[in-house]
């Protein structure tokens, strides 16, 4: 151990329990659905304005590209939650939104998106 102390639910397996779904407040439940609905609402108006590709970023969020933002946003939270969680939540979504979009205007600038797709429709 680097000298924290373990928690109870840190030696909990993996899973997922459903009698633990009726133990979630409505409070926990609002605050989630809202920040779900909030991220696909952000890659609605993104994709129309944008396209579908950078809209599909937010859709995305723990997956290719977007699992590098979310390195991102586990990085500065975990660096700046003990000093002020709402301020560390802020900065670590900037965090992602930088990373997640600064790689997407790379990847668009240097053309792999489309040099990506030339390969799929290729293989078809």
């Amino acid at each position: 151990m680097d000298g924290r102390q373990l928690r109870d639910d840190d030696l909990e397996p993996v899973g997922f329990d459903w009698s633990k779904l009726r133990k979630a407040s409505p409070s926990e439940l609002l605050i989630r659905f809202v920040f779900g609905g909030g991220i696909a609402l952000v890659a609605a108006i993104s994709g129309s304005v944008f396209g579908p590709r950078f809209g599909g970023l937010f859709l995305a969020f723990p997956a290719v590209l977007g699992a590098i933002g979310l390195a991102a946003f586990a990085f500065t939270a975990l660096q700046l939650l003990r000093a002020n969680p709402v301020v560390a939540l802020a900065l670590a979504l900037l965090a992602w939104l930088l990373v997640s979009g600064g790689l997407y205007f790379l990847f668009r600038e240097t053309g792999l998106f489309l040099k990506q797709d030339k390969l799929l429709t290729q293989s078809h």
